[in-house]
C-alpha cells in the first residue's frame, strides 16, 4: 500500500515538472528572427537630347534636329543637355551623327568658333573635299543655287578619233617623198601633203566599174556626249569667298561676271543702288575621286552643268542613260528626214533665234 502511494507521488511530481517546463518554453521569448524581405531599388531615368539627324559642323541647330533618350540618372555626365530648347540656336563645332548624345563641348554660341585654319573648313564633313568650279548663268539653273544647296553634276563632251601613235586627229594626210641623191647622207623632201591628201578609202563604183578612191571633204566631226556623273552634291559656297577684311556684298543682280560692283548715284536723300557681279564660280563638297574628275573636266575643256535637286529626296543615286545623238534618235522615235526631191528656201545650215518685237535691241 505503501509503494503504490509512492509510485503515485512520483508520477504527480514527473507531471508537475513536465508542466512547469512546458509554460516556461511558452512564455520564453523567441529567438528566431523573421525572415527579411530584401527590396529591389528602383531607378531613376531622366532624358537627355541627341542629334535626331546627322548635323554638319558649323550648322545652326534646330529642334527639328533634335532627339532625345532616357537613360538611368547614375549615367548623367556634366556636359549633358536635359532639355532641347537649351541646345536650339547653338552650332555645331563638328559632325555630329545621328542618334549621338549632345555635350556642350560639341556645340557653340557663335557660328565663328575659334578653330584654326580657314573658317569655312569645318564646314566640310569628314572624307569628302571642297573644290571650285567655273559657271555660268545657263550651267547653275539661272544663277537659282544657293549656299547649302544640293545638285547633280552634268558633263557635256567632245569626242574625236585620234591616230594612236602620232595621237593626232584622223584622217592622216599622205604626202611624196622623194630621194635627192645617193650617198652616205640621204634627205627626204615632201613635195605635197596637208589638206588636199587626207587618207581615204578605196571603193568600187558601179556605174564606172571601177574603182574609186575617195578622200573625206572635211575634218572629223566632234561626236557629242552628255552624262550624269555625280548626285547628290552639296555646295559650300557660290562665288567668290571673301578674303580678311573684305566686305561680303551681295551677287545677284549683274549679267557680266567682269563688271566691278560699284555703288549707282542717286538722287539727294536716298540711298544709292549697290550694283554687283553675278558669281562665276561655285565651291563643291565631294569626295576625293570625284574632285579629281572634276579638276580634269575643267582642264580638258569639258562643259560642266548643274541641276539643282530637292534637300529632302531620300532616293538613292539613279544611274542615267548618255545623250547621244543615236540615243536621241531612238529614245524619243525622232525619225531621219528622208532625201526629198524638193527643199525649203532659203537655204538652212544653222538654227536661228527667232527675233520677237519684245526683245531689247542694242543701240551701238
Amino acid at each position: 500500500m505503501k509503494r503504490g502511494r509512492l509510485f503515485i507521488f512520483l508520477a504527480l511530481i514527473i507531471f508537475i515538472a513536465v508542466a512547469a517546463g512546458g509554460v516556461y518554453i511558452w512564455r520564453r521569448p523567441s529567438t528566431t528572427q523573421p525572415p527579411v524581405t530584401q527590396t529591389t531599388p528602383q531607378l531613376s531615368y531622366v532624358e537627355i537630347v541627341t542629334a535626331g539627324q546627322n548635323i554638319s559642323p558649323g550648322m545652326p541647330i534646330t529642334e527639328a534636329m533634335l532627339s532625345s533618350i532616357q537613360i538611368p540618372d547614375t549615367a548623367l555626365v556634366q556636359g549633358m543637355f536635359t532639355n532641347k530648347a537649351d541646345v536650339v540656336g547653338l552650332y555645331a563645332k563638328f559632325s555630329i551623327p545621328q542618334g549621338v548624345p549632345i555635350m556642350d563641348s560639341s556645340v557653340s554660341v557663335t557660328q565663328g568658333f575659334n578653330l584654326p585654319g580657314s573658317f569655312w573648313a569645318p564646314y566640310i564633313p569628314q572624307g569628302l573635299t571642297a573644290v571650285a568650279i567655273p559657271i555660268t548663268r545657263l550651267s547653275s539653273m539661272a544663277y537659282g543655287i544657293r549656299d547649302g544647296d544640293y545638285v547633280n553634276i552634268i558633263v557635256t563632251m567632245l569626242l574625236v578619233d585620234v591616230d594612236p601613235t602620232n595621237q593626232s586627229i584622223l584622217p592622216n594626210f599622205t604626202a611624196n617623198v622623194s630621194m635627192p641623191g645617193e650617198g652616205v647622207q640621204l634627205t627626204a623632201l615632201i613635195t605635197s601633203g596637208g589638206e588636199a591628201s587626207r587618207v581615204g578609202n578605196m571603193v568600187f563604183d558601179e556605174t564606172l566599174n571601177q574603182p574609186v578612191y575617195l578622200v573625206p571633204s572635211e575634218g572629223q566631226r566632234p561626236r557629242l556626249v552628255t552624262q550624269m556623273i555625280v548626285q547628290n552634291v552639296q555646295v559650300l559656297h557660290v562665288g567668290s569667298f571673301p578674303l580678311p577684311g573684305e566686305t561680303v556684298s551681295n551677287q545677284e543682280t549683274l549679267s557680266s561676271p567682269d563688271i566691278v560692283a560699284t555703288a549707282t548715284p542717286a538722287p539727294a536723300g536716298q540711298q544709292p543702288a549697290v550694283v554687283v557681279a553675278r558669281p562665276d564660280i561655285i565651291t563643291l563638297m565631294v569626295s576625293p575621286e570625284d574632285a579629281n574628275t572634276l579638276v580634269y573636266l575643267i582642264y580638258s575643256g569639258a562643259k560642266i552643268t548643274l541641276t539643282l535637286r530637292n534637300p529632302n529626296n531620300p532616293e538613292p543615286a539613279v544611274q542615267t542613260d548618255a545623250a547621244m545623238l543615236e540615243y536621241l534618235l531612238t529614245q524619243y522615235n525622232i525619225p531621219v528626214p528622208a532625201k526629198l526631191p524638193y527643199a525649203v528656201q532659203p537655204r538652212l545650215d544653222n538654227l536661228l533665234e527667232p527675233t520677237l518685237p519684245g526683245d531689247s535691241v542694242s543701240v551701238p
